[in-house]
């Protein structure tokens, strides 16, 4: 999985996954952190959980880590052209179409949610 040229869009899931202390997620993210981009979608969608203050600000700083894409016309396009092919909610849709348009693989446990798409996505578990 570790390839040099490979960029990856992370999805909210392995973030989740490395906060609540799954190695797999941790060890993923450390050993390719330089290659890791995510979504302002993933960004508000962690931070949608409970957190008190402290936590919060720990994975304010955590996701700021990351390179964040922000939504853009080429991304709300693509997610048009998507939704034509599946029925995918608008989170998801607004995460694939970002990996779509900036050429990320995808790394998300749920692959069945991005399936028939075109888009490379990778289950790391």
């Amino acid at each position: 999985m570790n390839g040099i040229n490979n960029q990856y869009l992370i999805d909210s899931n392995i973030i989740i996954y490395h906060l609540n202390g799954e190695e797999i997620a941790t060890n993923f993210l450390r050993e390719n952190i330089l290659n890791c981009f995510i979504s302002r979608i993933t960004f508000i969608e962690v931070l949608s959980f409970n957190f008190s203050i402290n936590e919060k600000n720990d994975v304010i700083n955590l996701l700021n880590t990351f390179t964040i894409i922000d939504t853009n016309e080429d991304i709300s396009l693509q997610c048009l052209k998507n939704r034509e092919i599946k029925k995918i909610k608008l989170p998801d849709n607004l995460i694939a179409s970002t990996a779509q348009i900036n050429n990320l693989i995808l790394v998300t446990r749920n692959i069945k949610d991005f399936e028939n798409l075109d888009i490379k996505v990778v289950n790391i578990f």
